[in-house]
């Protein structure tokens, strides 16, 4: 889960912390993941792309990659998506229940796709 590399760890004592960024070599080690890019209202008011949901080829794995755009909205999911792992839920059931719930409003999400690695999602979102 990632944010800007010089926000704070969300383990931090303020709860409105920022996500951190995910290392390079973290990036790196994942290999092909599934993928859907959320979209909704970034930090400056506009809609746009506010990451990316994402889940390992083993579905043991996911995470929520936040574009550089959507800092606080991003933060706020990643915040959801630890909670989610608290209360007992799996990667593979966080990611589709995004994948399927009908978002009014708040969000929307793009069909799935799929990448070979996560690193290259990661340079995907910063861009979008």
């Amino acid at each position: 889960m990632t944010a800007d590399a010089d926000r704070i760890d969300l383990a931090s004592a303020s709860p409105f912390a920022l996500a951190r960024t995910t290392s390079t070599p973290e990036l790196e080690a994942e290999g092909h993941v599934r993928y859907v890019v959320v979209h909704g209202k970034q930090d400056d008011g506009l809609w746009g792309p506010v990451g990316a949901m994402w889940l390992s080829e083993d579905r043991l794995r996911g995470g929520f990659l936040v574009n550089p755009w959507a800092l606080w909205e991003g933060s706020e999911i990643v915040r959801g998506y630890r909670g989610a792992l608290a209360r007992d839920w799996s990667p593979e059931q966080i990611y589709d229940y995004w994948q399927h719930e009908v978002w009014r409003g708040s969000y929307s999400i793009d069909e799935e796709c799929e990448v070979e690695r996560l690193s290259l999602l990661s340079e995907l979102v910063d861009v979008l």
